[in-house]
């Protein structure tokens, strides 16, 4: 199956897509992917990902337990804000630092495109918290997006198959300005190869636990007991 790969800045800046739904224009952007590293703390702003792969296979746990199946990607992007630090400066005294040009984010709008036929999904919404400052560039700030959000993560738990697709799922984040103004960012469209590495139900009762990378089950790689 395939497995992340590490790609230069201007190769995932094709990939990534970052159409429509100006931002004012862009003063918000959303940027690349970052790979986890060893590490998964997606922290090296230099290294990318250019999309991602998720086993759906069925696994248990514990003897009689419950049959699991994976359901989350955790993904974190480069974020940038375009807008200026613009300090209030009244007689001389500073009154404002500039920081009414910060970000904050608190939904995430998701839709999502699957590969194979007769499927479509729901639109969703999910609240989120992130603050980006005025100014501040990709290098060193990030967001952290659940890629798979609910409605999706149950139909996917009826459609994957050991056939392979793609779920491309698309986003962006709105917010205001610390200085009450509404903005959005631009959206991106990041691809997910969804499948199951068997149809039959991998029993980890052995062993108590399943594969996981990055605090995700199923996560670019076929599941296997640990």
């Amino acid at each position: 199956m395939r497995r992340q790969s590490l790609i230069s800045a201007a190769m995932l800046l094709a990939l990534l897509t970052l159409a429509g739904c100006t931002a004012d224009p862009l003063s918000v952007v959303v940027l690349s992917a970052r790979a986890p590293g060893t590490s998964c703390d997606f922290g090296d702003d230099s290294k990318y990902v250019s999309g991602g792969s998720l086993d759906m296979r069925p696994y248990i746990v514990t003897a009689g337990g419950p049959t699991l199946q994976a359901q989350f990607f955790y993904q974190v992007f480069s974020w940038q804000n375009n807008l200026a630090t613009v300090p209030l400066v009244v007689s001389g005294q500073t009154l404002d630092s500039g920081s009414g040009n910060n970000f904050i984010a608190d939904t995430v709008y998701f839709s999502y495109q699957w590969s194979g036929a007769g499927q479509t999904f729901e639109d969703e919404i999910a609240n989120t918290h992130a603050i980006i400052s005025a100014g501040a560039t990709s290098k060193d700030n990030s967001v952290g997006i659940e890629l798979i959000q609910p409605k999706a993560a149950a139909k996917l738990a009826t459609i994957a198959s050991t056939t392979p697709q793609t779920l491309l799922v698309t986003f962006y984040i709105s917010g205001k300005t610390a200085a009450g103004s509404s903005l959005h960012t631009n959206k991106v469209s990041f691809p997910l190869t969804i499948y199951k590495s068997a149809d039959a139900t991998l029993d980890c009762s052995a062993t108590g636990s399943v594969s996981a990378r990055c605090g995700d089950v199923g996560r670019d790689a076929p599941l296997t007991c640990r």
